[in-house]
Order: C-alpha cells, then structure tokens, then sequence
C-alpha cells in the first residue's frame, strides 16, 4: 500500500527535445526501482492538449515518505543520480512535490495504479492560499476542485471511475493540492475529453475560487509509460 507520493510536472524543455526529457524521466525512474527500498511504481502522463504548459506529468507512490522527506540534496546516491541525468538533458525543469493521499471520491484508495493504455485522466492542480486550512479545503474539496461539477457533467460511456485528492507534505512544491480523475471512456472521446477540461477551466476562473485566490489548472492526459518493482 502506498503511504507517499511524488508529482513532478515538466515544462517544455527550451531545446523542444521530449525524446530526451522521456529519457532523462527513465533514468531518474529506474535508479529509483533499483535503489530506493521504498519505490513502489512510476507513472508518466503525457499532456494531451497542443502546447500545453506542461508537457509531462509524473505520479510516483512509495511505501513510506522516507523518500519524499530526503530530497537530492540530503541524500548523495540520490544527489549524484540527478546530476548524471541532467548530463542527459541539462535544460530540464520539474516542478516537485511530495505529497499524501487525502482523500478518494469512492472511499477506497486506487493503488495499485497501473492501468490499461487506453486509460485516461484529468489532471489539476491548485495554488491554495496559506489562510485557507488543510482542513477547509479538504471539507469542501469536491466542491473547490470542481469534481462536484465533474461527476454532473460525465456521461455513463466516459467510464468515470474516482476522483483522487492529493495533499503537499513537503515545504517545496508549486501546488498545495492535486486531483487525479480516471476514465475508462475516454480514449475514443478526446473531444469530450476535452470539453471536460474546458468547463473544469470555466469553474476555475468563477468567483467562486477567486474569491479564495485559489489558482488552478487542468490537463487531459495518459500515461506513455509505467515503472514498477515486481
């Protein structure tokens, strides 16, 4: 069972090479699997949206937040894995954090997270000011992060199967919080797929959370690649 998560969400890379920040991902993935006791799997989602502002999102869960609470520079095997990996692509930038499960629409966490491929998620994110409590947001947290206007807005044929909620544990990190909500449906669906983002968008720009001064996005995605220890 997953006690931590990573989410990393990488920019478009100056030089425009995604070959190599997918290679770069490998390389810092698979020094986890073999050295990190923790490392449970690693997910890579790529944005489907043309110019996207991120162009990949990694979704990492260990054992214990042994791994998140000793970031690079606390741990040297760590440390050294990240500077061989920017030899491999020098102009790549992940927006990190680590972060805990706060809570799943269904009740039951997701884990284990491997999916078929044609599998789909909306991904968000939100900059949640420091006045507004963990404990706040997480009463209202259907409602802030639009999965309340998500679930009236899916159709049966989506294959809406839960809505994750994932709270930052760590002092860095842009975003305070994270959903993960998955489709079975999607897959021949883009348009509707993105139609979804769209009204996530028209929520998040309301006065409802800019009355809050919260900030928030959402992408549509899949995963392109899955690292796992058997």
């Amino acid at each position: 069972m997953a006690g931590a998560f990573v989410w990393n969400f990488f920019l478009p890379p100056p030089s425009g090479n995604l070959p190599k920040l997918v290679e770069y991902w490998f390389y810092v993935g698979n020094h986890g699997v073999k050295h990190h006791p923790d490392f449970l799997s690693s997910h890579l989602h790529k944005n489907l949206e043309p110019n996207p502002k991120f162009v990949y999102v990694n979704f990492a869960a260990f054992i214990t937040n042994g791994f998140i609470t000793t970031p690079p520079p606390k741990n040297p095997d760590m440390k050294r894995a990240m500077e061989e990996a920017h030899k491999i692509m020098d102009d790549a930038k992940g927006l990190m954090g680590g972060f805990a499960e706060a809570a799943v629409t269904t009740g039951k966490s997701p884990y284990p997270y491997e999916r078929p491929g044609t599998t789909r998620f909306l991904i968000s994110h939100f900059a949640v000011p420091d006045d507004i409590s963990s404990e706040d947001f997480e009463a209202n947290w259907t409602d802030w992060t639009g999965v309340s206007l998500l679930e009236k807005e899916v159709s049966p044929d989506m294959g809406y199967a839960y809505s994750a909620l994932y709270r930052r544990v760590t002092p860095h990190g842009p975003y305070r919080y994270v959903v993960r909500s998955e489709f079975a449906g999607l897959h021949d669906k883009e348009e509707a797929g993105f139609g979804l983002v769209g009204k996530l968008r028209s929520y998040f720009g309301s006065e409802t959370l800019r009355s809050k001064k919260i900030e928030a996005d959402a992408a549509l995605c899949k995963v392109v690649i899955d690292m796992y220890r058997e």
